[in-house]
């Protein structure tokens, strides 16, 4: 029984991992740099790489390559004489579906716990 109850916080760990990295993908969504800009050290999108094992699902975020990529923004403070500038490459469409999945797989979670429970409850009562 122990197992499941690893597997499950496993799982609601990796939920709220995905959580964190589409949240931070969609809060930057914004985000801008010049396209010269060498020494850049600002937010880089990325994805969520999700893995099995002992333990449950872990994951991991990935950068998203290329972070970002070119866009005709001529008004723009960081264009270059092109007009360019390099917009985060985040999907904004996938990172709100991971994050519905990961309400998902937390909830589905969350009922395996509570059946464990329940199970592990049941038998105790059958051997007392």
């Amino acid at each position: 029984m122990l197992s499941v109850f690893d597997n499950v916080v496993g799982g609601l760990r990796a939920a709220s991992v995905r959580v964190a990295i589409a949240a931070d993908n969609i809060a930057n969504v914004g985000t801008t740099r010049a396209l010269n800009d060498t020494a850049y050290n600002g937010f880089t999108p990325t994805r969520a790489v999700q893995t099995s094992g002992i333990g449950g699902p872990k994951v991991t975020a990935k950068p998203i390559t290329p972070p970002f990529l070119n866009e005709y923004n001529p008004s723009h403070p960081d264009a270059n004489a092109d007009g360019l500038i390099g917009r985060a490459n985040v999907d904004l469409v996938s990172n709100i579906v991971d994050l519905k999945q990961a309400e998902i797989a937390y909830k589905a979670n969350l009922q395996v716990l509570r059946t464990a429970q329940e199970l592990t409850g049941h038998l105790l009562d059958a051997t007392a």
